[in-house]
């Protein structure tokens, strides 16, 4: 970045954090005075021919999709830059850490957990509302505030880096969140990122992920074909009569909205 400070109008400050595919830097925006987040994705990383030109065509539709959304707990994309080398997106700079660091420094209260999952729920709902899937839900992309405020970020991006995590193996964490129907490659829809909100749930609640297995393709089978584990045996301080209300919140297809369960199963509202 020392050779190209500047992205279109937007001046690049500091690097934020990277990932396999790309960085997030903190840039200004001098029209307005505000600072924002500039995530680029390095296309020439991808070996495939073609692959790179695919996968840039689908982020700008994805991220003009996500562009149309709203709503105070899903981060704003500004702009989007597209060249031969790469792809970045412009969005709200959000002052907080991620779920995936909160859970990391030991288990949340339940009223901040629940509190959590409300706030996802609710703009899940809404993006749903406009056409708008995320596919990749999961607590790396759940920012969360010092006022305890959630904001979804990656919706520009989220199925360009979950079928790269998914099919290379270099990330374990999006896979233990994906749908049955995500690993069967079969048609999606709002149930899958209500099947991912319903993993995040249950790893907030128990302390530990609802699928588990030594190797990707081993955690891709049980996600599909296993029985969860018991919540309230991962965590007996859980009301155990009430248990059914958690297999609900994680029945594979989810022919009911998990996100509305989440505000209205009973088996919740007993320990908020």
């Amino acid at each position: 970045m020392a050779a190209n400070p500047n992205l279109g109008r937007f001046r690049i400050l500091r690097e934020l954090g990277r990932g396999a595919m790309g960085v997030v830097y903190l840039a200004e925006d001098p029209a307005i005075g505000r600072f924002v987040a500039v995530k680029m994705i390095n296309l020439e990383a991808l070996s495939e021919p073609g692959e790179a030109r695919l996968l840039r065509d689908r982020l700008v539709r994805e991220a003009r999709s996500a562009g149309i959304l709203s709503h105070p707990s899903i981060v704003t994309i500004y702009d989007i830059h597209s060249t031969e080398a790469g792809s970045s997106i412009v969005m709200e700079f959000v002052e907080g850490v991620t779920l995936f660091d909160k859970m990391h420094r030991g288990r949340l209260e339940k009223r901040e957990a629940l509190s959590i999952l409300a706030q996802t729920a609710a703009a899940l709902d809404y993006a749903h509302s406009k056409g708008v899937l995320h596919r990749d839900i999961k607590p790396a992309n759940l920012m969360v505030n010092s006022a305890g405020l959630v904001k979804i970020t990656d919706f520009g991006v989220a199925r360009l880096i979950s079928q790269k995590t998914a099919t290379s193996n270099m990330v374990l964490g999006t896979p233990c969140y994906m749908s049955p129907e995500q690993i069967a490659n079969k048609p999606i829809g709002p149930a899958t990122d209500q099947f991912a909100l319903a993993v995040v749930a249950f790893e907030l609640l128990s302390g530990s992920k609802p699928f588990a297995a030594d190797s990707v393709s081993s955690l891709l089978y049980n996600i599909v074909y296993q029985a969860p584990a018991s919540i309230c045996q991962l965590n007996p301080a859980l009301p155990g009569e009430e248990s059914p209300g958690a297999l609900r919140l994680l029945q594979r297809l989810c022919e009911r909205h998990p996100c509305r369960l989440l505000r209205t199963t009973p088996w919740l509202a007993t320990i908020s």
